[in-house]
C-alpha cells in the first residue's frame, strides 16, 4: 500500500477558508461549497456541500428518498462524516455531500473552530 494523497487547501492565504475532519485535519471543502446548513436540528448539524475531497466512499445504498447515497469517511483517520448522494437534475447528475458538522473543524483564514459551534456565512443562501 502505497502513501496517502492528500489535498490540502492554502493556510497561508487569509482569504482561504475551508473545513476539514476535527481528528486529524485533513481538508474537506471550501467554504464556498457549503451551500446550505440546517439550523433547524439542535442535536446534530449538517452541511450541504458541491464538492468535497479526501473523502473514502463506502457502500451505496437506497435511502427512503430513493436518492443513490454512499457513507464517507475521512480517507486520512477513517472517521464518518457523512454521506454522498446523487441529484438527478436532468442531465447531467450533480454529486452532493451532506456532512455532518460536529465532526468538522472550520479554517477562517487565522485559526480553527468547530463547525457546529461556528457557523460562517454561507454564500447564496437565501433567509
Amino acid at each position: 500500500m502505497g502513501r496517502l494523497f492528500l489535498v490540502e487547501f492554502d493556510q497561508t492565504n487569509p482569504e482561504v477558508t475551508f473545513y476539514c475532519c476535527r481528528v486529524c485535519q485533513a481538508h474537506f471543502a471550501l467554504s464556498q461549497d457549503c451551500v446550505a446548513r440546517d439550523r433547524k436540528m439542535e442535536a446534530i448539524r449538517q452541511g450541504f456541500f458541491l464538492n468535497a475531497v479526501n473523502l473514502v466512499h463506502n457502500e451505496l445504498r437506497q435511502v427512503e428518498s430513493e436518492i443513490p447515497m454512499e457513507d464517507v469517511h475521512c480517507v486520512k483517520c477513517n472517521n464518518p462524516l457523512g454521506w454522498g448522494c446523487i441529484q438527478w437534475m436532468g442531465p447531467p447528475v450533480v454529486p452532493m455531500f451532506l456532512l455532518m458538522l460536529d465532526v468538522l473543524q472550520f479554517w477562517n483564514g487565522e485559526l480553527l473552530r468547530n463547525a457546529d459551534q461556528l457557523l460562517p456565512p454561507v454564500e447564496n443562501q437565501d433567509g
